[in-house]
């Protein structure tokens, strides 16, 4: 009898180890598949509300918290940060930014503003990278000193001090410089509480305020390691019609919603309201009208 219970002892204690085993095997693996993750092999991104999956030939899935798919989307690029997916029947396109760790948001092929803060990515361990040459990178967020948009450019004007120039060569506003990485140089304007950030990864001058998401308010058209007196003014030609454009503003639940968030999307690029506004995604984006 002895003998017999402690077999059963023994035997328990095993399958004990096993499990414990394999939890460790469960948690190791998903930390391996977490580590690494870039534009080319995350096949997974998890936000606060629900996930996006690769749900393979060239599809992506977005599934609420319940599990349920929301919406799908056909994969039109990937590059060493991003994946860029297009869902055609509603004509809404998303860039999963590993680097930023932002899903951004965008509609007819317009401009992406931040939309969901990733918590966690995932890569597939099956997926093989082809190799290809390394991007000739010259000018980097550690190394830029200027970057040029259409209408003037930012350029660093002293340790930590950038200024803003019309295509005049005016200055219009100054920035102290709060930070670097690789891509990118954040500034920040506490007279009006506005932050920006130069994107040189993606090409825009991203806009903030008040601490909060950015939205990309100038294309870049090209950067410099060298801070050089602004380019000499074009030749001007007559001002164009005045036109106007949907902007993206996050929801906007009413009128009053609407009084309040439009003028200032307005004013962060450079136009004034029509007054006009309509919902593109129910409980989640709306466009303000912006006259130019």
């Amino acid at each position: 009898m002895q003998f017999l219970n402690r077999a059963v002892a023994m035997g328990l204690t095993v399958a004990a180890l096993g499990a414990t085993s394999l939890t460790f095997t469960e948690a190791a693996l998903a930390q391996r598949q977490q580590q690494g993750v870039d534009g080319y092999n995350v096949s997974e991104v998890r936000f606060n509300g629900g996930h996006f999956r690769n749900t393979g030939r060239g599809k992506w899935t977005e599934y609420g918290a319940d599990g349920r798919v929301k919406f799908t989307f056909n994969e039109t690029g990937r590059d060493d940060w991003s994946v860029y997916l297009n869902d055609p029947s509603r004509n809404v396109q998303l860039q999963i930014d590993i680097h930023r760790k932002w899903i951004l948001l965008g509609d007819n092929g317009g401009p992406k503003r931040d939309f969901y803060r990733i918590a966690s990515a995932y890569r597939n361990d099956g997926r093989v990278r082809s190799p290809s040459p390394a991007p000739r990178v010259v000018t980097n967020g550690r190394n830029v000193k200027q970057v040029f948009f259409s209408g003037g450019s930012f350029r660093q004007t002293g340790p930590g001090r950038w200024t803003e120039f019309n295509d005049r060569g005016q200055a219009t506003y100054r920035f102290t410089e709060t930070a670097r990485d690789q891509w990118s140089v954040y500034l920040n304007d506490s007279s009006r509480n506005v932050q920006l950030q130069l994107d040189l990864h993606r090409q825009w001058v991203g806009y903030g305020q008040n601490g909060g998401s950015k939205s990309d308010l100038y294309r870049i058209t090209s950067s410099s390691r060298q801070a050089t007196v602004s380019r000499p003014p074009p030749r001007r030609a007559p001002a164009p019609a005045r036109r106007t454009r949907d902007v993206n503003a996050g929801p906007i639940w009413n009128q009053q919603d609407a009084q309040s968030k439009c003028p200032a999307v307005a004013a962060s690029q450079g136009g004034e309201w029509t007054g006009q506004w309509r919902t593109t995604v129910q409980g989640k984006m709306s466009v303000c009208e912006i006259r130019f």
